[in-house]
């Protein structure tokens, strides 16, 4: 088969039940998704999770979906916020150029970060904000070429900050690779300038490119007092059910709830996010 070109997929998803750690420390740059003893056993700590179910969810669009696979975000960094006119918020943490991958698929329950809660100002937070660096996921699809359908996945990354090391290599905001792999033949396509998500708002979060880095905003309440005596955890879970969503087309050789595709076109993807989320603290 010739060498084949994709029309770049977006990750439009951010974000979040149950407790098993899921994280994959293969990728350079990646930091810990576990905090040490140091950073634990010495006063009281605010932990950030993400949590991930597939249970059934009812769409309503009228759409055609799947559930992807090999679902991962990059989580760089934790800052809250008193309200939205906030300007000294706390940075819950920083990991830097590094990261921690959250994983998007069923059961997913991710330790991103920690902080003190002796470092936190006394206060309310409504407001939070969530650095992320990258996106990873796989999708079943059927790739057309001279009137042939080959069934096969597209795996896809996207780095939505700069400064972003994966496989060893260092990447700005706006790189991608997709890669198609049928009758274990792969085909990939990279580059730079993929854009952000045109529906950023899905399921509850609003992504916004600030600068270098890009970032979900999402409404929180917190309240840490002046001196807590247990950790607190901010979970924010996401319901993933087939919420990759495309509109299927009646062509030649194309099939209902198929996501298909060709070396330069595809069904076109209306949405890709969490169906919803929820956010709350144990």
């Amino acid at each position: 088969m010739r060498a084949l070109l994709f029309a770049p997929l977006l990750f439009l998803a951010c974000s979040p039940a149950s407790t098993e750690t899921s994280f994959d420390p293969a990728d350079s740059g990646t930091a810990s998704d576990t905090a040490t003893a140091a950073e634990t056993s010495s006063g009281s700590s605010l932990l950030f999770r993400v949590r991930t179910n597939t249970k059934p969810f009812a769409h309503a669009d009228g759409l055609a979906g799947q559930t992807s696979s090999q679902t991962k975000q990059g989580i760089r960094k934790l800052r809250i916020y008193r309200d939205a006119s906030d300007g000294a918020p706390v940075t819950v943490f920083d990991h830097g150029k590094g990261f921690v991958e959250a994983g998007y698929d069923d059961g997913n329950d991710t330790l991103v970060g920690t902080a003190k809660l002796a470092t936190i100002p006394a206060a309310r937070y409504t407001l939070a904000r969530i650095t992320v660096t990258h996106s990873k996921y796989r999708v079943v699809s059927t790739l057309h070429v001279g009137g042939v359908g080959y069934p096969g996945t597209f795996d896809c990354v996207q780095t939505l900050s700069n400064d972003v090391t994966l496989d060893g290599a260092t990447h700005p905001m706006g790189w991608y690779r997709y890669v198609f792999t049928t009758a274990g033949m792969s085909y990939p396509q990279e580059g730079t300038g993929a854009p952000l998500p045109t529906s950023p708002g899905t399921g509850g979060f609003t992504l916004k490119a600030e600068g270098a880095e890009s970032y979900y905003e999402m409404p929180i309440d917190l309240t840490v007092t002046v001196d807590p005596k247990s950790d607190l955890t901010l979970v924010t879970e996401v319901n993933m059910d087939r919420s990759f969503r495309w509109e299927d087309q009646a062509l030649v050789g194309y099939a209902k709830d198929i996501y298909d595709t060709t070396p330069t076109d595809r069904e076109p993807v209306r949405r890709f996010g969490a169906n919803s989320y929820v956010v709350k603290v144990e």
